[in-house]
């Protein structure tokens, strides 16, 4: 089996990337509320994994734990929003 170079690799997973982006661009509007929010939580938790900066330092954490502040109130007033959408 012939071997890859960097570039060729790093080409093939471009492309394959942009493909699932846009598979998963074009699904958005058939995926529930739920799920897509689900997924991001999913994404959140497992590239928290992947950093050990929130524990090395306090100032990221600190600045994380406002971000995610800001955050649940957005879904707060997204969720009072589709409540009152659904009862009109």
């Amino acid at each position: 089996m012939a071997q890859m170079t960097v570039k060729e690799w790093a080409e093939g997973y471009g492309r394959t990337n942009k493909a699932g982006q846009q598979g998963g661009i074009a699904g958005l509007p058939q995926e529930p509320v739920e799920e897509a929010v689900g997924a991001y939580f999913a994404l959140c938790t497992f590239l928290l994994k992947l950093s050990n900066e929130a524990e090395e330092s306090a100032g990221l954490w600190e600045r994380r734990m406002s971000d995610y502040k800001a955050l649940i109130e957005r879904w707060e007033r997204l969720a009072k929003k589709s409540r009152h959408a659904s009862q009109s």
